[in-house]
């Protein structure tokens, strides 16, 4: 099966005092299978230890869109993969994260059917309400759509889209993961984009050694 792998994790950057207290993740595939990713992040800070930036571990090749606190942009900074968002120390109380940014797919391997998979991990701190929801580019029988079982969560479909949530806190070093199999067709085949670069790549190539005989004989 063709599968859609991508990691996000929560890098260990909190004080103890201060926690995480949702963590929502909304995934949107465009038809080329590219994914915009919104992650939603709430985090309740302890003001004995006023806490100052927030790492972010990104999948690779991601293009950052925006971040956002508090409904204003929040300065940040990316080193490789890290994303490192904040300068100054924050007010005691809770403070809400928005990051959106988008991912180009990968090159799964063939398979019966098409597979999304996302993995969240909790890092050092974990997070107490952990939910998830993708929407697929188009409208999806639900009856067409395969959710992958997965320990401690519940999940539902609907025309193209699903939702899941964790049933229980994720603790530090824990992690989950989501999944959902639908019909080809619905994202596009990457062996189809690469197969039609390479032609035209090929294409180009033959035009050019035509046109050097050309000029060679003239």
């Amino acid at each position: 099966m063709r599968r859609i792998v991508l990691m996000a994790a929560l890098a260990g950057a909190l004080p103890v005092q201060s926690k995480v207290l949702d963590f929502h993740t909304d995934i949107r595939a465009a038809r080329s299978g590219e994914l915009t990713v919104t992650e939603r992040l709430t985090l309740e800070v302890d003001e004995r230890r006023p806490y100052t930036v927030l790492l972010r571990d990104l999948p690779a090749d991601a293009r950052i869109v925006d971040v956002i606190r508090n409904g204003h942009p929040e300065a940040y900074t990316t080193d490789g993969r890290r994303l490192r968002i904040g300068r100054s120390a924050l007010d005691h109380g809770r403070h809400t994260y928005q990051l959106t940014y988008r991912t180009p797919r990968p090159r799964p391997p063939g398979g019966e059917l098409d597979e999304l998979a996302w993995r969240i991990e909790g890092g050092d701190y974990g997070a107490e309400r952990i939910t998830v929801e993708i929407m697929l580019p188009q409208r999806v029988p639900a009856r067409d759509i395969r959710i992958v079982p997965a320990k401690d969560q519940q999940s539902f479909v609907r025309d193209g889209r699903a939702a899941f949530r964790s049933t229980r806190a994720l603790g530090p070093g824990e992690a989950m993961s989501v999944a959902l199999r639908f019909p080809h067709g619905v994202v596009a085949s990457p062996r189809f984009a690469y197969g039609g670069i390479a032609i035209v790549l090929v294409l180009l190539l033959l035009s050019a050694a035509v046109l050097y005989g050309i000029r060679k004989n003239l």
